[in-house]
């Protein structure tokens, strides 16, 4: 059992980690937002790791996390204004293919989220995988919605971000999560720059 020195060197690694990517996102106007994403994604690789029988995680465990995670890089900043350019950097980050896993997805499931996931997991549209669960289920004769029910009680939900980029076989790291919260700062201000033309036009005709 790891005793107190070892705890208070987890902890102290895991600080060195999101203190070191505090600093090198201080020019980042994302930075508070990145850090939640970052700390939460840790604690949920960390839950993943602790079961009744294993209540303490220990260094070697930390430091696999951190590397999992990867090195906290700010990057450049995407054009002003740019979406399309922020989201070309999002792909790139999430570029290296990783390992994917069958889950249930409920965002826009029709019943439990068994042939989204599947969708996901194949890379098809999700209405072809209905279609094909119904056909199977008249030419089983009803064998396929059994199927379906016992995928229900053993495919697992994806909860947590990094369970929906693994459903999709992309990596989840640190770089992932700068580039995210990139996409979504440059997707308000295309939004928020639109929204201002148009209501420019909109006061130009009424004058």
């Amino acid at each position: 059992m790891p005793g107190p020195t070892s705890s208070r060197t987890t902890r102290a690694a895991l600080a060195d980690y999101l203190d070191s990517a505090e600093r090198t996102l201080a020019p980042n106007p994302d930075r508070a937002e990145i850090l939640a994403d970052l700390e939460q994604a840790i604690a949920d690789k960390c839950e993943r790791c602790l079961h009744p029988h294993k209540t303490v995680i220990v260094r070697g465990g930390i430091e696999q996390i951190i590397r999992e995670m990867g090195p906290v890089d700010c990057g450049a900043a995407p054009d002003a204004g740019s979406a399309e350019s922020a989201a070309k950097a999002h792909e790139t980050a999430g570029a290296a293919a990783a390992p994917k896993r069958l889950y249930q997805i409920s965002d826009g499931a029709l019943v439990s989220g068994v042939c989204r996931g599947i969708a996901v997991y194949l890379d098809v549209d999700v209405t072809l995988v209905r279609l094909l669960f119904m056909i199977a289920a008249v030419l089983t004769g009803g064998l396929a919605i059994l199927a379906y029910v016992v995928m229900m009680f053993i495919v697992p939900y994806a909860n947590t971000p990094e369970e929906h980029a693994v459903a999709k076989g992309l990596p989840f790291n640190a770089r992932v999560l700068v580039e995210r919260a990139k996409l979504k700062a440059a997707q308000l201000a295309e939004a928020a720059a639109h929204a201002a033309a148009h209501n420019g036009s909109a006061e130009a005709r009424a004058h």
